[in-house]
């Protein structure tokens, strides 16, 4: 059984990997992309429970039956679902900020649906279950995620054309998987072996097509996140000289500012070329609060923070000390070392489930679920 479980993740696992590298220059945090995956794990159970009283276990026959399985009983409620725990996780959370950003959560969302899946095929399956599901269910999850992620992207920095991106990242999706499923359950019907091989070669050509346009869309993303990248560099310098003058150089204490800048941006050393740069180079440092909280910088610098909000401050680099108070209890704080040499992420949070890794949070979720989903099926 173990190694059942073990060929279902693998496929599932390189995927992700995949898709995470394509992101490099400004990776997301791990903490939300394990709750991308579990919020995925937890559309599959949703699909699944919503089928339970109109689904069948039976195969289809015919091509009507095909098409009637494949979109109203798979394509259309799993990408439906998928999209509204996308929407949920990330539509309106400041980690959503590149192009690429939407590719990443909607991929990690599907593949959290297609591991669970995949683990539930496989296990009674066995390897032979295991290796073409490999090769066609778990990618093509992958590829229905980067269409939905591509324009689910577009939608959000596009806020001209949002109707119609947020539309075409439901719909699109919805169409090319039930088409995939359609074809894959049609061959299955077929008994005259010359109409089998022409569907069959539909089948290749269309998922080839499939990956040639999904692999065009994660570089599109990628091209179009580097570009926006660059511009919000430029912009940031300018903003930045502008906020040293702008706000004291000591963090607000009334508990009212989300975006919450140190005013420390100095220029005035000069290159050899006589050009100026920056004598400090700064870094943001995202401070995100799941409890209410004085936040203490260095034992000097204080603010209160609320819960679930994030506080983003302009730093120099440095080693920084932050210190976060509860305020519900007072005895209870917690501090973290920070060696600001990029831009850094980190969280304020006092109970024990809130401390725990995001990978031992997800594998704990994960199994319950796997467990919950046995008995279920009874």
């Amino acid at each position: 059984m173990l190694i059942s479980i073990l060929a279902a993740l693998a496929p599932v696992a390189l995927l992700l990997l995949y898709i995470y590298y394509q992101d490099k220059k400004a990776p997301e945090p791990t903490d939300m992309l394990f709750k991308a995956f579990r919020f995925g794990v937890l559309s599959a159970i949703v699909v699944m429970l919503v089928l339970a009283p109109f689904g069948s276990n039976e195969l289809p026959k015919n091509l009507f039956q095909s098409i009637k399985v494949s979109f109203f009983e798979a394509g259309i409620p799993e990408e439906f679902f998928k999209w509204v725990f996308l929407y949920i996780l990330i539509w309106k959370s400041p980690q959503f900020d590149e192009y690429i950003d939407g590719l990443v959560y909607a991929v990690f969302v599907s593949m959290g649906f297609a591991c669970l899946e995949n683990v539930m095929y496989v296990v009674p399956g066995g390897m032979s279950v295991a290796v073409s599901r490999a090769l066609l269910s778990v990618p093509a999850h992958f590829l229905f995620a980067v269409i939905m992620g591509y324009y689910f992207s577009l939608a959000k920095f596009n806020p001209d054309e949002r109707t119609k991106y947020l539309a075409m990242s439901i719909v699109l999706p919805m169409i090319a998987h039930g088409l995939f499923d359609t074809l894959a359950f049609w061959m299955d019907t077929m008994n005259d072996y010359s109409v089998y091989t022409v569907v069959f070669v539909l089948f290749l050509v269309g998922d080839l097509w499939l990956w040639r346009l999904g692999l065009r869309k994660i570089r599109s993303s990628v091209m179009m996140s580097d570009e926006a990248r660059a511009d919000a560099a430029d912009l940031a310098f300018v903003q930045a000289q502008e906020a040293a003058e702008a706000f004291p150089t000591a963090l607000p204490a009334d508990g009212e500012w989300v975006d919450t800048p140190i005013a420390v941006y100095h220029v005035g050393a000069e290159a050899e070329d006589d050009n100026p740069i920056d004598a400090v180079t700064t870094f943001k440092l995202l401070i995100e609060c799941k409890a209410d909280s004085k936040i203490y910088i260095n034992e000097k610098d204080a603010f209160f923070a609320r819960a679930g909000v994030n506080y983003r401050l302009t730093l120099p680099t440095g080693k920084y000390t932050v210190r976060a108070v509860n305020l519900a209890r007072y005895e209870q704080c917690v501090t973290q070392e920070v060696d600001l040499v990029e831009n850094r992420r980190i969280t304020v949070a006092f109970s024990g489930w809130e401390r725990m890794p995001a990978w031992s949070r997800t594998v704990i979720i994960a199994a319950l679920a796997i467990a919950a989903l046995y008995i279920f099926r009874g």
